[in-house]
């Protein structure tokens, strides 16, 4: 994991070189284990890096090969580097590192842009090809690691950070109000491209970005969701998804640093820390540590659960208490790193899970972000469901849905209102969310009237809408926000997060299964809980609550930090521009 920037200087303009170095200066945080600059006419790199696979300076960023003309920085980890690397030499290239970032390089110099296809991993990352005369900037399928653009006329910017862009062109410090309207109207997050500053925007994610000297250049999608071959037996399937699982929390823990787990007590970290533990002996592991974030409430606390796994795996657990007054005194540092609004309380949990991580001397953990988006996982996923069943005329999984619901939950408010809800066009949806939270009459009329609705568009890839509806959770409702939460997170302590679950291949293969497989009557993620079934404690895997690692945020915001957030209120409310 590392920090990258760069400056491309339009035709024949001059490239200010202190202005690169200023902007690595401002991601030491991401990378605080050595520094790298590159400068060429026009072009120029600047790289911090945090050491994960091979420590040696063999690997040092900006990494080039003068012989092809190309230079690299890079920000993330390929996993499958060891298999790529074995292929790359057979095809005749010879290395002079053992990390992923060579592999990267010369996968690019064999198969261009066609590289990125290849790759199993998160990243961010530009190559300058100086017999092209081009830059080419990409990010990994779902956006993991963030890469953000300034296109000025004369230059184009690029970070992993929207403060180092800023930091040498601070008049970019302009509000994006149709960012703005879509947060305050509906509580809307990193749904697109745009920022919430008016000349920054993100490459997309799954995305690369040729760019010619002159600064020209669109975002080409090398990967779009699709349905892998899956077994048509249940039981082959499931067998299936477990060794899929398996083999992507295994690549995952390819490091020459010390190697955690993030374990909340839910069922998709418990996954993970109880896949690590089966695999234990074959892959010569040592002990597991995990860090997890504790609750003075009961209601929200998941202590007992968090104690199952941990003993049943005999790791080290590691627990920080999450209280008010430190979210109260963390929230400037918080917020300077998450750049862009937060949405809750929670990415102060992981803040603090990251905190416990560095004390505990524990650079790479492992995380179960994706699950939700992937399996359906959420509680409106029930409606979702419904709302699939009720589309394709299948009324006996319906009643189905609803009887488990009705036997589970003992309710069906749940799915009866969400699967209204998602029987409608995604745009009446964005129109009856702002009239539910019914915070649109906080916005300015002028800003309302002109951005309203600010509907997010996303692929539709597949035939039947509730793949679709999966992918605009994955693409643009729900997980964007929750990569930016866990990137910023864990480099402000540079540390790393890894996510089994966004495994491409086990994205690939969960679109290729039927939904009954997902959602059996109404419980959700069935398809996991049948795989880790002897795996995980029985106590998790028929847990029927979902908490979201969330603080009591309620009891916070009526009690110790009133206060606090009333202070905060009253300063909102004399922006006029945005604020009626």
């Amino acid at each position: 994991m590392c920090g990258i920037a760069g400056i491309l200087a339009v035709g024949a303009g001059e490239l200010p070189r202190e202005d690169v170095l200023a902007m690595a200066r401002r991601l030491r945080h991401r990378g605080p284990d050595g520094e790298g600059s590159y400068f060429g006419p026009g072009i120029g790199f600047g790289h911090t890096r945090l050491a994960i696979i091979d420590l040696s300076h063999a690997s040092d960023q900006p990494f080039a090969d003068e012989a092809a003309g190309l230079v690299l920085v890079f920000n993330g980890e390929i996993y499958n580097y060891v298999e790529l690397r074995r292929e790359l030499e057979g095809l005749g290239h010879r290395f002079r590192s053992q990390g992923d970032t060579e592999v990267l390089l010369r996968a690019f110099a064999e198969w261009r842009t066609g590289a990125f296809a290849r790759l199993n991993g998160m990243f961010a990352c530009a190559i300058w090809d100086e017999r092209r005369q081009e830059l080419v900037l990409a990010r990994d399928r779902f956006g993991e690691k963030p890469l953000y653009l300034a296109r000025t006329g004369r230059e184009v910017l690029f970070a992993s950070e929207m403060k180092a862009i800023l930091a040498v062109r601070p008049e970019l410090r302009v509000p994006n109000l149709r960012a703005v309207y879509r947060y305050i109207a509906r509580g809307d997050l990193d749904q697109d491209t745009e920022s919430f500053f008016a000349g920054i925007e993100s490459l997309p994610a799954g995305h690369y970005l040729v760019l010619d000297r002159e600064g020209r250049g669109t975002p080409r999608r090398y990967w779009l969701p699709r349905a892998a071959e899956t077994p048509r037996r249940h039981a082959e399937a499931v067998e299936a998804f477990r060794s899929l699982f398996f083999d992507a929390v295994r690549i995952r823990l390819r490091s020459d640093v010390p190697v955690g787990s993030s374990l909340s007590g839910g069922i998709d970290s418990s996954s993970i820390v109880c896949t690590i533990h089966a695999q234990k002996l074959a892959l010569g592991l040592g002990e597991q540590h995990t860090f997890s974030a504790r609750f003075a409430s009961a209601a929200h606390d998941e202590g007992r659960f968090i104690d199952l796994v941990a003993r049943r795996c005999g790791a080290d657990r590691h627990d920080t208490w999450v209280e008010p007054e430190a979210f109260e005194a963390a929230f400037a540092a918080l917020q300077y790193h998450q750049e862009e609004p937060i949405a809750s309380t929670s990415p102060f949990a992981q803040w603090m899970v990251m905190r416990l991580a560095r004390e505990h001397g524990t650079t790479v953990l492992l995380d179960g972000q994706g699950a939700d988006e992937l399996l359906g996982g959420y509680t409106q996923a029930l409606g979702m469901f419904l709302a699939h069943w009720l589309r394709t005329g299948r009324l006996d999984r319906a009643a189905g849905l609803l009887w488990g619901s009705w036997r589970r939950y003992g309710s069906l408010r749940e799915p009866a209102l969400f699967g209204a809800y998602y029987l409608l066009p995604a745009r009446v949806r964005d129109r009856l969310a702002e009239r539910y939270f019914g915070s649109g009459a906080l916005v300015a009329p002028e800003v309302h009237d002109r951005y309203a609705p600010a509907h997010a568009a996303t692929i539709a890839p597949f035939r039947d809408r509730l793949r679709n509806e999966l992918v605009r959770w994955q693409q643009t409702t729900q997980l964007p926000e929750f990569l930016r939460y866990a990137d910023r997170n864990s480099m402000a302590f540079s540390r790393e997060v890894r996510l089994p679950f966004l495994d491409h291949r086990l994205v690939e293969f969960c679109f290729g299964l039927p939904p009954q497989w997902l959602l059996e009557g109404a419980t959700t993620k069935a398809i996991l809980r049948r795989a880790m079934d002897g795996i995980v404690p029985d106590a998790v895997l028929k847990r029927r609550d979902k908490l979201a690692y969330a603080p009591p945020q309620r009891s916070w915001a009526h009690g110790p930090l009133k206060g606090w957030i009333v202070r905060h209120l009253e300063g909102a409310a004399r922006r006029g521009e945005v604020f009626d």
